[in-house]
């Protein structure tokens, strides 16, 4: 279950830091329901601080994800329970 749970966190993990990375070149971040569609999200000269915090929010929360994959692949961490 280990393998499966780091592989699963490992690609969400990277894509959040990827699509944070993108972001910060295109001076765009995605939100709200619409997902990645252009019409709706973030933009950094008409919104900075709502910016910089999505910005801030996707590429912590990738990282943290890609952390813990990586934990969890390498045996130093337990798998989340299933219930």
């Amino acid at each position: 279950m280990e393998k499966f749970q780091g592989l699963f966190f490992l690609v969400f993990g990277v894509g959040l830091v990827l699509v944070a990375l993108q972001g910060a070149s295109r001076g765009w971040l995605p939100n709200g329901p619409k997902g990645f569609k252009k019409g709706e999200g973030v933009y950094k000269d008409k919104q900075p601080l709502l910016f910089w915090f999505f910005f801030v929010t996707y590429g912590g929360g990738g990282a943290c994800l890609t952390v813990y994959a990586l934990r969890l692949l390498t045996g130093h961490a337990t798998s989340l329970p299933l219930r």
